[in-house]
């Protein structure tokens, strides 16, 4: 089954409920404490997990994820080590697991390299928050659609229905990312209907599922969205729960269980 194929069955299985994509960086706080960290969003409800490669420069993220990356870097994660995780998580979970990155890890390794490790290992897809999708001497979208791999989309606060249409027709990706707001990751998003009603706009003028993301931090968010998205994606939240256990000297992996039972509530089931 191709990635593309997997996300969209996620999709169909929700039946109409929203889902949650949760966020986390590999290797924050180690390795073995974040496969940990994954294997609880699954275990808890998650319908869609967004693994981050770690980053020196985390341009769209706030300082939660911004720190995270760093205690990553520190601890030795590397895109290597990141993969293999991944691959594992796998083995493991037949919920969709899409790599989000900025685009200057993926050059490093290579992209095409990336893109076959990523395929073989049953990954369903990428989150390129810089990615200039303009960009044709990268054709990143024709090289992922070709391994049946999902691009996502981002689509901005003030990105026009017109061009959100055109960059959902360039992918083969079954949804597009709204942001819900200027600036970077980490703060909560009030929902307001404008906000709302924007969602349902990108819905019917791009036909494409869409996850709603930055700033949202609780269930009630969660179950806001419904009928107008199809995916809330919480991370800052999830960062901060580890955050807060490893203060306390608690389990990360139970806390960010704890955390996403939370969101998903009668959401999923």
């Amino acid at each position: 089954m191709s990635g593309i194929d997997r996300i969209t069955g996620r999709f169909e299985e929700l039946h109409g409920r929203v889902g949650l994509m949760t966020h986390a960086v590999v290797g924050y706080p180690d390795l073995r404490s974040s496969a940990r960290i994954f294997s609880s969003m699954a275990s808890s409800g998650a319908s869609f997990i967004e693994a981050q490669l770690p980053f020196s420069d985390p341009t769209a993220d706030g300082p939660s994820i911004v720190q995270a990356n760093h205690a990553a870097l520190r601890a030795g994660t590397t895109t290597f080590s990141s993969l293999d995780l991944l691959s594992s998580l796998r083995k493991e979970t037949t919920i969709p697991i899409l790599i989000m990155s900025y685009l200057n890890p993926l050059l490093a390794f290579g992209i095409d390299a990336i893109l076959d490790r990523a395929a073989r290992d049953g990954l369903d897809g990428f989150i390129v928050p810089d990615y200039p999708d303009d960009e044709s001497e990268l054709d990143l979208e024709a090289k992922c659609a070709a391994r049946g791999l999902a691009l996502v989309p981002l689509i901005a606060p003030a990105t026009t229905l017109i061009r959100a249409r055109a960059l959902a027709e360039a992918s083969a990706s079954p949804f597009i990312y709204a942001v819900m707001r200027l600036g970077v990751t980490g703060r909560k998003t009030e929902l307001a209907e404008e906000a709302l009603s924007r969602l349902g706009a990108l819905r019917d003028v791009t036909g494409r599922r869409v996850a709603a993301g930055f700033g949202i931090r609780e269930r009630s968010q969660v179950e806001a969205l419904a009928l107008r998205a199809d995916c809330a994606i919480v991370g800052s939240a999830l960062i901060d729960a580890i955050g807060e256990a490893l203060a306390k000297g608690l389990d990360p992996a139970a806390a960010v269980g704890a955390k996403v039972s939370d969101l998903v509530g009668a959401q999923v089931s």
